[in-house]
């Protein structure tokens, strides 16, 4: 599904505003982890987080499917992507911000993948290191109608 749906990532999700998004980020990582120099985006899609966080960061992405990294490497020159898992990865080495963002974490869909890629992101901070999960929140009507 990954590979398959890499090209077309960009035009599903048009509706984002990276720019915008990626704006608010640095600040909220500057009061929790001021000393933050280093981030690593899991789960990185197409790259356009790290297209804008590169500005602010020392910055490195991994997504599962080594062929879905094709576009990120086009789109952000010079930035390390790993082809990885999630759920279980070992880059050897550690950053002060760890990020999986727009939902991406979803993707783990059982608690147990769940537990084990928070698991993975955190193994790969620095002490003192934050990390940021952006939830996908889907509304959910219970006993009624929109």
């Amino acid at each position: 599904m990954f590979s398959r749906s890499a090209e077309f990532c960009d035009a599903i999700y048009n509706f984002k505003d990276y720019a915008t998004s990626v704006e608010k980020l640095p600040l909220l990582i500057q009061q929790a982890c001021p000393h933050a120099t280093s981030l690593l985006d899991v789960a990185r899609g197409t790259g356009k987080h790290l297209y804008y966080l590169r500005n602010y960061y020392s910055v490195e992405g991994l997504d599962l499917n080594a062929e879905f990294l094709q576009t990120p490497r086009q789109r952000c020159h010079g930035i390390t992507f790993q082809p990885a898992d999630m759920v279980d990865f070992h880059l050897g080495r550690s950053f002060d911000v760890v990020t999986c963002l727009f939902s991406s974490i979803g993707y783990v869909k059982t608690l147990e993948n769940l537990s084990k890629a928070i698991s993975s992101m955190a193994h790969h901070l620095k002490v003192d290191g934050l990390l940021v999960v952006e939830p996908g929140l889907r509304r959910r009507i219970i006993g009624g109608t929109a």
